[in-house]
């Protein structure tokens, strides 16, 4: 199937909704089989490439995952105790 297809049909309002819902299906179908024979075509790696990912590998450095609480901690840092009352009274809202 050639990737760009076309896809032809009368005024789309003008169909039975069981007609419709096929052409959808149909058109659905086509995109689907187009979109994978793109993807399979695509998955070829250039030499350049290769030796990029290799040359990228060794200086790669791991980001550390951030601290939940510390952000927090510094969030209500921020806050003035009027803020933090504000806050705290909603929370005693959703519980009760």
């Amino acid at each position: 199937m050639a990737l760009m297809d076309r896809i032809y049909c009368k005024s789309f309002l003008e169909m039975s909704y069981p007609e419709q819902a096929g052409f959808i299906d149909k058109v659905r179908a086509t995109r689907l089989s187009a979109l994978a024979a793109a993807k399979v075509n695509s998955k070829r790696v250039t030499k350049s490439a290769m030796k990029n990912i290799a040359k990228a590998k060794g200086k790669r450095k791991r980001k550390m995952i951030k601290d939940p609480t510390l952000a927090a901690k510094k969030a209500l840092a921020k806050l003035s105790p009027e803020q933090i009352a504000l806050i705290a009274a909603q929370f005693k809202t959703l519980e009760g």
